[in-house]
């Protein structure tokens, strides 16, 4: 196992060019489900609201010459885009094809894969459907189609694309900027990662289990996970009410989730919950996250306890579109009751890779090989950098086809590289290892000079093109609570 020579330059270069940033970065294979019992159709159109709709029964054309232009009056989940191509050559032009938003300042979102279904008079693949989840902040953004020469148009869009977006307005409350570490509290839930079964749970249907054997998934913490494995029905959920005080009324309550699908089309539905009862059961306020993914990824919701709160119900819902039982599964639930105030989440794209950081950050300035967050203040936030790097520019090895434990032991190498140039490194821990994005990885922290004394947090992976770097460095007066947001923030990493 050799480093390679050739990239020892650059690398130096990049670490000791930290000047104001630091570094970032998440496989499932899943169990053969086939029956589509319910269309992408159906599915599209059963969930969300529509947020902009551009349809038309006329005649077609191909080859909009004007942007798809919508806005967002309110912090919004986009759930699904459908976008119309009718064209006569081949059937197969939505293989390989994807779309995705930009905001007007150029932020982009996705791309997402579309997939396709016949439409009107059994015409194949014309109707293309994403399932994105992404949150967007209230402003001005674009819809891009990657086969614009076949997305359809009539005289009555504005000469625009035919499409639909449907989203779910509204979802967590938040404000002011905190570290993710809130997540180490107290957590207020029994059984919360599912270890005694479902014991502290109620199971109404009774059809919920905690054995991942026939999954594909692991847990993310510890052995078992919930998920809905003795049966089908439309939908079904699980819960927990936990009581408050009265002293409680007016504080945040912090939900936080890690949630995964199985691969199928059209993919059901985990929806998580944070409700809010009177002393006699009935709802005052709810809150709720929904995600449609392969991978897990960590959901976060925060909302002020309400007036006559009495109780705090944690529900995990779970809805089928597809297959013999229902395939979304919870593990690692958190909630908490804390006095701080919490930071909006907004989510980023960099590399074909999805993920969240606390809104605070600002935008980020994104270029070739890295993606930077500066922090709007830069007098207390630590800096955090995500980098890629080819990985022939930096192993000498053939390193496809390597079982998880050779793969820890190219990062460990690697890790043992950095560190090996003169940036008075010290305090570095032992790693510990994780999984990002379906691969493994490993996390660690030290401390360096480049100033002063930096106390940083790293993370690194590699898929099987690039090696990932992610680190959070404390500089300034950064409160050094925020290097563990680098713990949250890549378990939010999909693909």
């Amino acid at each position: 196992m050799e480093l390679n020579n050739r990239f020892f330059k650059r690398a130096a270069s990049l670490l000791l060019c930290l000047t104001t940033t630091g570094m970032m970065l998440f496989s499932f294979t899943a169990r053969a489900e086939s029956p589509d019992e319910m269309t992408l159709g159906d599915q599209f159109y059963g969930t969300g609201e529509v947020i902009y709709d551009n349809t038309s029964i006329a005649g077609v054309y191909s080859g909009p010459a004007e942007d798809v232009v919508f806005e967002i009056e309110e912090t919004t989940t986009i759930t699904g885009i459908w976008t119309y191509h009718w064209y006569r050559e081949s059937i197969d032009e939505w293989e390989g094809a994807y779309v995705w938003i930009e905001s007007e300042d150029g932020y982009v979102y996705g791309p997402w894969d579309v997939q396709a279904e016949e439409g009107q008079g059994g015409r194949e693949n014309v109707n293309w459907y994403v399932f994105p989840y992404v949150t967007l902040e209230p402003g001005t953004y674009y819809l891009y189609d990657s086969n614009l020469s076949t997305w359809s148009y009539a005289y009555d869009t504005d000469n625009k694309g035919i499409c639909m977006i449907r989203g779910i307005s509204g979802g967590t409350e938040t404000n002011n900027n905190t570290s993710l570490s809130f997540l180490d509290g107290e957590n207020l839930l029994t059984n919360p990662s599912f270890e005694k079964g479902l014991k502290g749970w109620e199971d109404p249907d009774e059809l919920w289990g905690t054995d991942p054997d026939t999954t594909d998934h692991e847990a993310t913490d510890g052995e078992c996970f919930a998920w809905p494995s003795e049966g089908a029905s439309e939908d079904t959920y699980i819960y927990q009410d936990v009581d408050i005080d009265s002293d409680d009324i007016g504080k945040t309550a912090v939900l936080s989730a890690m949630i995964a699908n199985f691969d199928q089309t059209p993919i059901d539905l985990a929806r998580l919950e944070l409700i809010f009862l009177d002393s006699k059961g009935k709802e005052i306020e709810s809150y709720y996250q929904e995600h449609q993914d392969i991978e897990w990824g960590r959901h976060t919701i925060t909302a002020t306890i309400p007036k006559k709160t009495a109780t705090i119900r944690v529900q995990l819902h779970a809805i089928r579109y597809a297959g013999s039982i229902i395939d979304a599964y919870f593990d690692d639930i958190f909630l908490g009751v804390t006095d701080e105030e919490f930071a909006d989440i907004a989510s980023y794209t960099f590399n074909g890779y999805t993920f969240d950081i606390p809104a605070y950050w600002g935008e980020a300035d994104v270029y070739e090989d890295g993606i930077y967050f500066y922090g709007e203040d830069e007098d207390d936030l630590p800096a955090v950098f995500i980098s890629i790097m080819n990985i022939e520019d930096i192993f000498d090895d053939e390193i496809y086809g390597l079982t998880d434990e050779e793969a820890i032991e190219y990062l460990e190498s690697y890790k043992e590289w950095v560190f090996s140039y003169d940036i008075d490194a010290r305090n570095i821990t032992d790693s510990e290892e994780i999984t990002i994005a379906g691969y493994p990885a490993i996390i660690y922290s030290a401390t360096i000079t480049l100033y002063e004394d930096d106390d940083i947090r790293m993370a690194i992976f590699m898929d099987n093109e690039y090696i990932y770097e992610l680190m959070i460095m404390e500089y300034e007066d950064s409160d050094p609570s925020y290097l563990m947001d680098l713990d949250y923030i890549a378990a939010s990493f999909s693909k």
